[in-house]
């Protein structure tokens, strides 16, 4: 460790410089502390202390042993795999990992790729779109049993999928299936056969119900988000019969789930949706019974729990995402009391298993349709939310970049709502360009105007403290209580604490006799509170600080993260 690091760790121990992100040694080697900012008490101490060779372990100032070493704070647990792992990492091909030179992410990239995302600890990749279409994002599908040219070919998807198994890694695909593009065959032959219906004349096999269409010239349709997607008729019997082959064909593949996108807007209507959703899964579990689901049904929790009731595994929480009602960055600017938010989560999730047992909450920070947490969240505070999201109930998803802290943020300018700027090239080095991708729609290249983050996953990986390596050491710990943390039940435990701090939270995850208690200090100051366990089995030692347990009392570091029984 550089010397720059040791004096900037010994002047937060004497508490003379109040900040809740610990730096990164190269960080730390160019601070500056200026004079007049320490008192003369401090500049005596200062003047007194000999930079040795060893590490100092112990902070006499606050009592906290010191977790300098890397293996102390993020020392990960190597006999624990992926396997069992409930964790999934959400990818944007296009912007991921280029492997032919042209600038567009391709399939071949996240196959090389594998071995990274395993070290992660991540199980399944949800891939978004990657069917043929005419636009950059691709939910606007024009045929569903071909893989776009521009990610590569069928032999390249087939090749993905038989080398993740030995990763330990599933494939997930982005699903569409309230709409397609109207440069589909399908909307195209199904106009020709309403046109031909509507004159009078027999069409044999018709698709003239297949699209929802709202007038006798066919000029008008349903388009629940854009002209040139048509709703498809979810009641039509040739639009379920042609659904059941996409299933069967993708799921022979070896496609072993479905992120469900827009399931909100198939009837607009939650029975009938419901309703749907049930003939989806017995459908899928047709050719896999072990297939998997998680749908994508944005609206109130209230409303979202009505849909636990149906046979679909997974739904997301929007509710507790960054845009959401309830959202970690209120949480973590202690803008919101973590009794409310604990509550909360504890209400929708015993509601949710109330209607369904086997339901799993699927929680996130951000996706490809919200601004990216680094937006609004940095340093030991973005460690925080990384500590707070992958240590909940369910089956937690990461947004391709959030390990390094990528930006991305939509803009409110009149001619900038797209949000290509939520779907940026993923960085993988500041040394080197190799794989990196191009800006994703092409021909709009003006939209490109974000400053973003020089560090990639090659450089994270190299720094004990980085971004990544904390999201690998919480995953890691996860990964290691993984069932409990899939299928336990949520209670907070808040009031154990007896503080009125607002940022810490503590909550226990039991699933039958088995439970762990989770307890996150959000605040950038240490803290000592009563403590809701008998013994320290994990932690995660954002600050440097090691926690510690005496006498009833539990000593945590600043947005660091202890688990207890």
């Amino acid at each position: 460790m550089k010397r720059g690091y040791k004096l900037l760790i010994t002047l937060v121990s004497f508490g003379f410089l109040a900040s809740c992100s610990s730096p990164t040694s190269s960080a730390a080697a160019s601070s500056v502390v200026s004079s007049a900012a320490i008192s003369s008490e401090a500049s005596s101490l200062i003047s007194s202390l000999s930079i040795s060779s060893q590490e100092p372990d112990y902070d006499e100032y606050t009592g906290y042993k010191m977790a300098d070493d890397p293996s102390e704070n993020y020392g990960i647990d190597t006999t624990i795999s992926n396997e069992n792992s409930t964790v999934n990492y959400e990818i944007f091909v296009r912007s991921f990992y280029d492997t032919d030179g042209n600038g567009i992410g391709d399939l071949n990239g996240v196959k090389a790729k594998l071995p990274y995302l395993k070290s992660m600890g991540f199980k399944t990749l949800w891939l978004m779109p990657i069917f043929p279409s005419p636009t950059y994002h691709g939910y606007d599908v024009t045929d569903y049993y071909r893989i776009n040219s521009a990610f590569g070919s069928m032999d390249d998807f087939e090749s993905l999928v038989n080398e993740a198994k030995n990763y330990n890694i599933d494939i997930m695909l982005d699903m569409v299936l309230n709409h397609c593009s109207t440069k589909s065959d399908y909307f195209k032959q199904s106009k020709e056969d309403y046109l031909k219906e509507k004159q009078g004349l027999v069409v044999e096999n018709s698709k003239a119900d297949w699209i929802n269409w709202k007038d006798d010239s066919a000029t008008n349709y349903e388009a629940s988000f854009a002209g040139g997607m048509a709703d498809f008729n979810l009641d039509s019997e040739g639009v379920r019969a042609e659904f059941e082959n996409i299933c069967k064909f993708w799921i022979e593949k070896g496609v072993k789930g479905f992120r469900l996108d827009a399931v909100l807007y198939y009837y607009n209507n939650t029975s009938k949706n419901v309703a749907f959703l049930n003939w989806l899964e017995d459908t899928c579990h047709k050719y896999d019974e072990n297939f998997y689901m998680v749908g994508e049904c944005w609206t109130s929790d209230a409303v979202l729990n009505s849909y636990a009731n149906s046979k679909c595994d997974s739904f997301f929480r929007f509710g507790n995402s960054l845009n959401g009602e309830y959202n970690p960055i209120n949480l973590l600017k202690e803008r919101t009391k973590s009794s409310l938010y604990a509550e909360y989560i504890e209400k929708n999730e015993k509601i949710a298993k109330s209607n369904r047992s086997t339901f799993y909450s699927s929680y996130f920070l951000s996706n490809h349709d919200e601004d990216r947490p680094s937006k609004s969240l940095d340093g030991d505070k973005y460690k925080a939310a990384l500590s707070l999201n992958y240590l909940m109930p369910g089956t937690p998803y990461m947004y391709y970049g959030e390990e390094i802290a990528m930006k991305g943020q939509r803009k409110t300018a009149p001619d900038d709502y797209s949000d290509v700027k939520r779907r940026l090239p993923m960085i993988w080095s500041s040394s080197s360009k190799t794989g990196q991708c191009n800006f994703p729609e092409s021909g709009r290249e003006d939209l490109d105007t974000t400053v973003q983050v020089t560090q990639g996953v090659e450089d994270l990986e190299k720094d004990p403290f980085s971004y990544l390596n904390h999201a690998k050491k919480v995953i890691n710990i996860r990964n290691k209580y993984s069932k409990l943390f899939k299928e336990g039940v949520f209670t907070s435990m808040v009031s154990s604490l007896k503080t009125e701090e607002r940022p810490l939270m503590a909550y226990k995850i039991a699933n039958g006799e088995d439970y762990l208690i989770v307890v996150h200090n959000f605040s950038s100051k240490n803290a000592e509170v009563t403590s809701p366990g008998s013994e320290i089995v994990e932690s995660i030692n954002t600050n440097h600080k090691i926690p510690s347990l005496k006498d009833g009392k539990l000593r945590i570091g600043a947005c660091s993260t202890v688990i207890m029984r």
